[in-house]
């Protein structure tokens, strides 16, 4: 499970209910004692994952998409859609920021590309800071 599927809930119930189907489709056809043994392979599997320690990937998934700090500007990522994500760029002392196309004065920008991934919309927008399109 990549931690990207993680984050497609839009609740706790959501979740529970998507663990709900999984479960019933893993016992679908079981019965007698190949039902006793799948839900105590799914309670192991739980029991497991709830052990661990929070991995560096899950819990380091925020900051990478929020508040980064790249030269003098702080980018943030945002979802629009599934799979479509932009970024802001907004100065981090505060002051308005100048858009070079077209030209306009402004409290922060958006980039204009959709991109696949919070990081690949973080990338975008390095790149309009580095050719000069946000100064």
């Amino acid at each position: 499970m990549s931690v990207q599927a993680d984050l497609d809930f839009a609740s706790d119930d959501r979740a529970r209910a998507q663990i709900g189907a999984a479960v019933n489709y893993l016992l679908r056809d079981a019965t007698g004692v190949a039902r006793e043994h799948a839900v105590e392979t799914i309670v192991e599997m739980v029991r497991d994952i709830a052990s661990r320690p929070p991995t560096i990937e899950a819990a380091s998934i925020q900051p990478l998409m929020s508040g980064v700090a790249y030269r003098d500007f702080v980018i943030d990522a945002y979802r629009r859609d599934v799979d479509r994500w932009r970024a802001t760029i907004r100065r981090s002392n505060g002051k308005k920021i100048r858009i070079a196309s077209p030209p306009s004065v402004r409290d922060e920008a958006t980039t204009t590309a959709d991109a696949i991934t919070a990081e690949k919309a973080i990338e975008f927008a390095r790149r309009a800071i580095d050719l000069g399109e946000v100064i």
